[in-house]
């Protein structure tokens, strides 16, 4: 192929044009991670969810591949060849996979607090810190609270989680919150 009379090999290699097929569709899947990460109103433990399920997506593609199911890279899938060697692309989705795994594991320690942020009904309280143990188990009695801690977790939080009756919670929740907070977020928790 030609362009502007200059000879493109890379164009009529069919290896080449594999390898770009996968690393537009890897891209794709990049983008949308980092999409979702930089939304707006997403607190460290949204973030952390988002992170952990494309970690778990890519596990379950390097799977796929393989097996030579290409059902999620369409360009990879559509392009036709007789050449397709998916191992190679299995083991750079688990270099992938391994980058995720260990530039992530800081934050692992913290899924015990998030669990509690997030569904503190929901928790063992055996589970739970020593520290909050006490608390839980007097918030998990209350009908009330979880009903409004099911719609919106800042207000929740902000409102109904008294400093003087849970105060171990609220400082969980507000370093939860301020994390990844927007200025609104953590402005929220400051007397007026």
């Amino acid at each position: 192929m030609n362009n502007n009379g200059h000879n493109i090999s890379e164009l009529s290699d069919d290896q080449w044009l594999l390898d770009l097929c996968f690393l537009t569709d890897i891209t794709m899947k990049m983008n949308e991670i980092n999409q979702k990460l930089q939304s707006e109103n997403k607190l460290i433990t949204d973030c952390y969810q988002d992170i952990k399920a494309f970690v778990a997506k890519l596990q379950h593609y390097e799977n796929q591949l393989r097996s030579n199911n290409l059902m999620h890279f369409p360009l990879l899938n559509d392009y036709k060849s007789d050449h397709k060697n998916l191992f190679k692309y299995s083991m750079e989705i688990g270099k992938l996979f391994e980058e995720f795994n260990t530039r992530f594991s800081y934050i692992q320690k913290f899924e015990e607090m998030f669990a509690i942020f997030l569904a503190p009904y929901y928790v063992e309280v055996e589970s739970a810190p020593p520290n909050l143990q006490m608390k839980l188990i007097e918030l998990q009695s209350n009908i009330e609270l979880k009903s409004m801690c099911e719609r919106n977790k800042i207000e929740y939080y902000q409102k109904y989680i008294l400093e003087d009756k849970f105060p171990n919670l609220k400082r969980l929740a507000m370093r939860i919150i301020s994390a990844f907070g927007t200025t609104y977020h953590c402005e929220s928790f400051l007397p007026n």
